[in-house]
C-alpha cells in the first residue's frame, strides 16, 4: 500500500482523510459488478449513484474484497482509536459517461472507503475539505462519514468503475 496523503485535522470537528494506491485485481471486480448491475438484484439508479450499483452489502463476504479492506483497517487502527468497529456494507457501482454521484455523506459511518477499479476523467469531490480522488486502478480514498463528497457528471468516453464501503460502530446494549 502507498500513501499519497494523509490529513487529521479539525474541520467543524475532528476529521481523518487518506489516500492513496493500493495493489487490486480490477478485472475481477469489474466482472461482479457488471453481473450484479444486469441481474435482477441491483440497486441501479436508485441510491445517490446515478448509474448502474449492485446491492448495498454485495462485497461484504467476498474474500478478495476483505483482504484489501483489512490493509486499510490495519491503517486507520494504527492512527486512530475509534470503538470497535465493523464492515456494515460494500458494494460496486459503474458511471457511465453523463451519470454522476449525488453529494452526499455516510453520516452514521464511523468511517468509509473507495477504491477505483480503471481510470477515467471523472473525480471524487470533498467540497468542505478541498480535496479530490482521481479515478485511477487501485486509487483509494479512507474518510470519516460525515465529510460531504461526490461526482460531477462523467465527461469521459468511458465509464468508471469503482467500490465503497463503510465500517459502523458496533452498539452494546
Amino acid at each position: 500500500m502507498i500513501i499519497n496523503k494523509y490529513v487529521f485535522q479539525k474541520y467543524l470537528q475532528p476529521y481523518f482523510f487518506t489516500k492513496g494506491k493500493i495493489e487490486i485485481d480490477s478485472d475481477y471486480f469489474i466482472d461482479k459488478i457488471k453481473k450484479s448491475c444486469e441481474s435482477n438484484e441491483n440497486l441501479n439508479f436508485k441510491t445517490n449513484v446515478k448509474g448502474p450499483m449492485t446491492p448495498y452489502c454485495f462485497f461484504n463476504n467476498d474474500k478478495k474484497f476483505n483482504e484489501i479492506v483489512q490493509q486499510f483497517v490495519n491503517h486507520v487502527d494504527f492512527y486512530h482509536s475509534f470503538p470497535k468497529y465493523y464492515l456494515f456494507n460494500s458494494w460496486g457501482y459503474e458511471l457511465k459517461p453523463n451519470q454522476e454521484t449525488t453529494y452526499h455523506t455516510h453520516y452514521r459511518g464511523l468511517w468509509s472507503g473507495v477504491i477505483y477499479l480503471n481510470e477515467c476523467n471523472q473525480e471524487l469531490q470533498f467540497p468542505e475539505i478541498k480535496e479530490s480522488v482521481k479515478a485511477e486502478k487501485g486509487a483509494f480514498a479512507l474518510f470519516n462519514g460525515f465529510l460531504l463528497h461526490g461526482c460531477k457528471k462523467n465527461t469521459d468516453k468511458t465509464s468508471k468503475f469503482g467500490l465503497s464501503f463503510n465500517m459502523h460502530e458496533i452498539e452494546t446494549s
